[in-house]
């Protein structure tokens, strides 16, 4: 019996750190312009980048994880590529939203990481319960 394998997560995985990587820098990029070294400095621009990161470093890697769960499990790799789409699809209106004060794409940002969280729980279960 073959053990299951990783495939479609670290393809999300992969796209998700090059993404985490254009968001530190921005963190970085805003800290060296208004010379900032801790804390935001009260600066709206380099709270909202700071929060942006944050916010991607509190979500991303539990649906990774669920999803990488899942995936081992069995889950079939149309509904893993559905909710990693989802989830980089959020991650970047919420980003855009946050960077350019958009409200509305923060929540349609919000919106579509909540659906990729709630999607590969549902999965998970499904998988392990044979649902």
């Amino acid at each position: 019996m073959m053990s299951p394998q990783l495939f479609v997560t670290p393809i999300f995985a992969a796209i998700m750190t090059v993404m985490l990587i254009v968001l530190s820098y921005r963190v970085i990029r805003a800290r060296w312009r208004h010379r900032v070294p801790f804390d935001d400095g009260g600066i709206g621009e380099l709270t909202r980048t700071i929060r942006s990161h944050g916010n991607f470093v509190e979500y991303v890697p539990l649906c990774l994880f669920l999803m990488a769960m899942s995936e081992l499990n069995a889950t079939s790799h149309w509904s893993l590529y559905l909710t990693g789409t989802i989830l980089l699809l959020g991650r970047l209106f919420h980003a855009f939203g946050v960077s350019k004060k958009i409200f509305k794409l923060r929540v349609y940002g919000m919106s579509l990481t909540f659906t990729a969280l709630i999607g590969a729980t549902i999965m998970l279960i499904t998988t392990l319960f044979n649902l």
